[in-house]
């Protein structure tokens, strides 16, 4: 008897070798492996062209995401830019609380012409209930989100125009429920990039480069034309500051073949184009201060270049004391009067001719002298109105000019009190907050003939004249 090497096993005249035959299995393997690989490698970029392809179909054919059926240029109603606007911002608290939402309505004065609400905020929360699959997925919705179509129509009703405020890629919410969508630390595989360290209160931010960020932003700009409203105030069309931290953004493979001003400028033409026929006008907000100085490196060049119906740059004139920006611009300090200081700003603008401009104001550190001939001089110089971002303390303060006689100071105290009271619901409502009744028109139109207030919500004297221009 001997042990053979080999099993001996006939197989079309051949002798069977398990070891060669597992040699053999090994290397088809390999080969079939190799194949597959260089298939895949070839087919990977117009694979994933065809899913990006099939994906923007997707979007563009979603029947949410679309506005209502676009009206004819006939039908348009009168463009808001075409008007003579006065807008104060609702504030978080007083947004977020029906009861002083209404408050905060009847407290306005009568000059005042449309309201600020924001649908989205800068740290990316979302105010109101969205029926946008995209918007929903994202779970950046407030908890106590409110039913904006309700509070459109009571400011409508009290006789205000509505504007939507929206902070595009100015977001520090929805990157932490969409990964896709945020800016990452070096690589796609990157963890979460802040723009600051965490102990310094880093915050995360959307990335302008992300087709699903730019579709969640858009999504809500869909939902503001839905809803009707007269303007869309899109801010935080930006990218973060430069920092040490931005050394280490990453905002996907083959971004630095577009420029961040290039990228930008085509979001707001998708913008543009949403609302183009939907009587809705588009506003860019930027900082006026970063325009003036040629700091735009946030913007990735002018903002001016952004399609819009008019630009709303933020105007903040303490931003300006001290610092020599231009030769027209050098105070030590504030005046008294501020209309020489904003028609240095706004020369400084280098505003596109026949541009259509409605700037933001801060009324927080001005006394009310100087916002009323702020407000003037922009008047002057064609503003299509103003916006003020709402001071608490400016606005309920006691007004400067102790010296008024008893009649202008009774003058003054009637005309602080609510112009639109809000009178409770009868019995039988269900709703535990007061219902907004809106005032009669041919009193409001009475008042506003006679008014004599300089700001909106602050009293002053009868020579002041009225806030708003004609």
């Amino acid at each position: 008897m001997f042990n053979k090497k080999y099993k001996v096993k006939h197989y079309k005249s051949r002798i069977y070798n398990p070891i060669r035959g597992k040699i053999v299995r090994a290397v088809l393997i390999i080969v079939v492996a190799g194949a597959l690989f260089a298939a895949g490698w070839f087919a990977y970029e117009p694979l994933m062209k065809a899913i990006n392809n099939a994906n923007k179909e997707i979007i563009e054919n979603d029947p949410i995401s679309k506005p209502e059926q676009e009206k004819k240029p006939e039908e348009l109603p009168q463009e808001f830019m075409d008007k003579d606007t006065v807008a104060v911002t609702v504030p978080a608290e007083k947004l977020y609380d029906q009861s002083e939402y209404y408050s905060f309505l009847s407290s306005l004065d009568k000059e005042v012409t449309a309201v600020v609400i924001d649908m989205k905020t800068a740290g990316g929360e979302v105010t109101y209930k969205s029926k946008q699959v995209s918007v929903q997925n994202v779970g950046a919705a407030a908890e106590n989100a409110v039913d904006l179509a309700s509070y459109i129509d009571t400011a409508r009703r009290a006789g205000f125009d509505v504007i939507a405020r929206i902070y595009a890629f100015e977001d520090s919410t929805a990157p932490y429920n969409s990964a896709d969508m945020a800016i990452r630390y070096e690589s796609e595989e990157g963890m979460l990039w802040l723009d600051e360290s965490v102990d310094n209160g880093g915050k995360p931010w959307l990335n302008p480069y992300s087709d699903t960020a730019q579709k969640y932003v858009l999504d809500i700009v869909y939902d503001a034309i839905d809803f009707g409203v007269d303007a869309i105030l899109l801010d935080g069309m930006r990218f973060p500051e430069e920092s040490a931290a931005m050394e280490y953004a990453y905002f996907g493979a083959g971004t630095e073949e577009t420029s961040r001003g290039e990228i930008l400028a085509r979001f707001a033409s998708r913008v543009y184009s949403a609302a183009v026929t939907s009587g809705t006008d588009i506003l860019t907000a930027f900082d006026g201060y970063s325009v003036i100085t040629e700091d735009v490196g946030i913007y990735g060049g002018s903002p001016l270049e952004f399609d819009a119906d008019g630009f709303a740059p933020y105007i903040n004139l303490n931003s300006f004391i001290g610092k020599k920006v231009t030769d027209a611009i050098d105070f030590d300090e504030l005046p008294a009067d501020t209309a020489e200081l904003i028609k240095a700003v706004y020369e400084g603008l280098a505003l596109p001719e026949d541009s259509r401009v409605m700037p933001i104001v801060y009324c927080a550190g001005l006394s009310r002298a100087q916002l009323r001939s702020a407000v003037r001089a922009l008047g002057d110089l064609g503003a299509a109105g103003y916006i003020i971002v709402y001071d608490e303390e400016f606005f309920t303060g006691v007004p400067q000019n102790p010296e008024q006689t008893d009649e202008s100071s009774e003058s003054s105290s009637t005309a602080s009190q609510p112009q639109n009271p809000v009178t409770p619901p009868s019995s039988s409502s269900s709703s535990s907050v007061p219902e907004y009744i809106p005032p009669e028109a041919s009193s409001s139109e009475s008042s506003s003939e006679t008014s004599s207030e300089g700001i909106p919500g602050v009293s002053s004297g009868d020579d002041d004249g009225p806030v708003r221009w004609g």
